[in-house]
């Protein structure tokens, strides 16, 4: 029965469509830098007690080559993806930077079938041509790029498609490190070192390392790193336990929707007819990818390498 893996990845978007909102809210002009460190050491120190208790259940011993495998995946992921998605959100638009970074999926297919050996679905394939159909409408849609009120919103479309293409490779490069030391230990340990990696870098090059104590700021950093970091990963990799990864990705194609309808709904942000003909687009594929039959799920062969 695979609705509950669909469900914990649907779960997981609605969630993850909330950071850019959330992060556009921030006061007192935090770095990026700043708020991916907190975010992520927070996340990884919520997940620590569970991984700890499903290490001792599990009996098992973590090497020196699994501590730097977990270190290599929070460099990508914290201090490489996520900081990159904080940068375009903090130089462009939120609804832009959410948008372009939905284009995962189509990285995942692209690193899955060298990596893991995955084969695609022609379903899936189909999907992921109307998706990036979907986003192509959306972002040629958009009327306010040339808008006073954001920094750069060039470079921040630059820095959204990179936390595209890496996140991309990090979903594909985490699941074999997840179904062979866990979801807990990998996301908690690759956390945590990403994190530290981060505030050292931060020292290093005069970023500061603490943010201003308001209360909106507290409970933003809070809700990014226990919410989004923490529980909504765990519910991410666990969907990808039972679901190939470029399946379990194409849930990235409703976070355009549901981020999408939040920036226009509490930041004013404006959506025109051609990116609501862009966002039908990737419902459609979604729909397409999750809802048909097995019959039309035939895969696509992949050349091994």
């Amino acid at each position: 029965m695979k609705f509950k893996y669909h469900l914990f990845c649907l779960i997981t978007i609605c969630a993850f469509s909330t950071l850019e909102l959330v992060s556009k809210l921030l006061k007192g002009g935090i770095s990026p830098f700043t708020i991916t460190a907190w975010r992520f050491l927070i996340g990884g120190m919520v997940i620590l007690p569970f991984a700890l208790r499903q290490l001792r259940y599990d009996k098992k011993h973590l090497t020196l080559n699994s501590i730097l495998s977990m270190g290599a995946l929070g460099i990508l992921n914290v201090c490489v993806s996520m900081l990159f998605l904080q940068l375009a959100v903090h130089f462009g638009k939120a609804s832009l930077s959410a948008i372009l970074v939905s284009l995962n999926p189509i990285f995942v297919s692209i690193f899955s079938p060298i990596i893991l050996k995955e084969r695609l679905a022609k379903i899936q394939f189909i999907g992921l041509l109307a998706g990036l159909c979907g986003i192509v409408l959306i972002v040629l849609g958009e009327e306010q790029f040339h808008h006073q009120s954001y920094i750069n919103l060039p470079l921040g479309i630059v820095f959204a498609l990179l936390a595209a293409t890496t996140f991309g490779l990090y979903t594909v490069l985490t699941k074999r490190t997840v179904i062979r030391y866990g979801n807990l230990l990998t996301n908690s340990m690759s956390f945590i070192m990403g994190a530290i990696i981060l505030f050292f870098v931060n020292a290093v090059i005069g970023k500061p390392l603490f943010f201003a104590m308001s209360r909106l700021n507290v409970i933003s950093i809070a809700y990014l790193g226990i919410v989004i970091t923490g529980i909504a990963y765990l519910l991410y990799f666990e969907g990808m336990k039972g679901l190939t990864a470029p399946l379990a990705s194409q849930y990235f194609f409703l976070k355009p929707v549901i981020a999408g309808s939040l920036s226009v709904l509490i930041l004013g942000e404006s959506l025109g007819v051609m990116q609501l003909m862009g966002i039908l687009f990737i419902i459609l594929a979604l729909l397409g990818n999750t809802l048909l039959p097995k019959s039309m799920r035939k895969a696509v062969p992949v050349k091994q390498s």
